[in-house]
């Protein structure tokens, strides 16, 4: 908890050790919102609730931090470490998070934690084997991100630039990545089971030992793409109303479970030839 103490006459915020309660660090002025805490050691800081919205936080150590309802909108968190950190509920809108390092967030629990990382920039961001169920990522910046065995089942991910952004391994499932840029992102072994990528741009994107079921592609741009060891493929959605750019690639272990219902023109700008389309439609009726 953020308290306030008094030396001389000018209140004084205090941020507090969540756990022994001892004193971390005191900031002047009577607010944390707008403060410069640029390098600040708050390890196991106890924030929850705070306002910090505007602050300088450039590489702080937040460390197993409790971050949870409190507010970091507009702030500065370039090269910051979260690691471990909970942060329930809390909102990072249209900050700076690029080089943050956030991973293990949100291990504690279990279920949907409600972050808001709106419009936020979190360009190279590590946020590997966090739970960030729900979190909203509207339009934020994500390139080159690691999120690496995330679970951002059910999160909002609408219109996000996530050009080679790492999701190997990442829950996805009901993810709406909707308009979401995807340029050379890397997403083996990710679950995007009932995910919605209407729109999106799959251009260079690998898409290799994918969970697909349910997952709606209407409307995605395939160029240089590449699918290959698919699972549930053949209840995707959205493969008749695709848009091609250069020549993608899937291989036959996707094809034969899925074929019925992938069109030609789909297989066709994937490299198959017509002929090989037919002897291939022949072999596996």
């Amino acid at each position: 908890m953020l308290v306030r103490t008094r030396r001389g006459p000018t209140p004084m915020p205090v941020v507090r050790h969540r756990e022994t309660g001892e004193t971390i660090t005191d900031v002047p002025g009577d607010t944390l919102a707008g403060a410069s805490l640029r390098g600040h050691a708050m390890a196991y800081a106890d924030l929850s609730g705070a306002d910090v919205r505007g602050a300088d936080l450039r590489h702080a150590d937040l460390c197993n931090a409790d971050l949870r309802d409190a507010r970091f909108d507009g702030a500065t968190l370039t090269g910051a470490d979260f690691t471990l950190a909970d942060s329930v509920a809390s909102g990072f809108s249209r900050a700076r998070l690029d080089d943050a390092r956030c991973q293990g967030m949100n291990k504690r629990h279990l279920g949907g934690v409600g972050i808001d990382f709106s419009g936020a920039d979190l360009t190279r961001a590590t946020l590997k084997n966090s739970n960030l169920i729900g979190a909203s990522f509207r339009n934020a910046i994500l390139r080159r991100a690691d999120l690496t065995r995330c679970n951002l089942s059910n999160a909002d991910l609408t219109g996000a630039e996530l050009d080679d952004a790492c999701f190997m391994s990442t829950n996805l499932s009901g993810a709406r990545l909707s308009y979401a840029s995807l340029v050379g992102a890397v997403m083996n072994g990710a679950n995007l089971e009932g995910a919605i990528l209407v729109g999106a741009d799959l251009t260079f994107t690998t898409l290799n030992g994918v969970r697909l079921a349910n997952a709606d592609f209407t409307d995605t741009l395939w160029s240089k793409t590449s699918l290959a060891r698919a699972v549930g493929l053949e209840a995707a959605r959205g493969f008749d109303a695709l848009r091609y750019g250069d020549r993608s690639a899937i291989d036959l272990t996707s094809v034969r479970g899925a074929l019925a219902g992938l069109p030609d023109k789909f297989l066709l700008n994937c490299g198959v030839e017509e002929r090989e389309i037919t002897a291939i439609r022949s072999l596996l009726a």
